[in-house]
């Protein structure tokens, strides 16, 4: 009997550059983050404030809870060399007022 594990760990295929998560643990829980990048079981998360794009959080899948919202804006102008810190902080505003961006 052969067994198999994923590359990423549960709940981590829903997750996308651009996406929304929750911190679940450490100083920063309760604060929503973007992602700005994905290597392996890690996330590098940014807000534009308390982790600006330059020095993203590391984070493991598993301390984050992963929200349906994506800001396509946000995953193209990382794409295209251009995103901003105000850029992280309006999506987030939008979010925390809406609930979804």
């Amino acid at each position: 009997m052969q067994i198999r594990f994923s590359d990423r760990p549960k709940g981590a295929r829903s997750a996308s550059i651009g996406g929304i998560v929750i911190s679940k643990r450490g100083r920063d829980k309760s604060r929503p983050f973007v992602i700005i990048g994905i290597d392996g079981d890690f996330l590098y998360l940014a807000d534009g404030a308390l982790r600006k794009q330059v020095k993203p959080k590391k984070k493991k899948f598993i301390h984050v809870q992963i929200t349906e919202s994506i800001s396509v804006e946000i995953a193209e102008k990382l794409a295209a060399g251009s995103l901003q810190d105000a850029d992280l902080r309006k999506v987030l505003l939008r979010f925390e007022k809406n609930g979804e961006v």
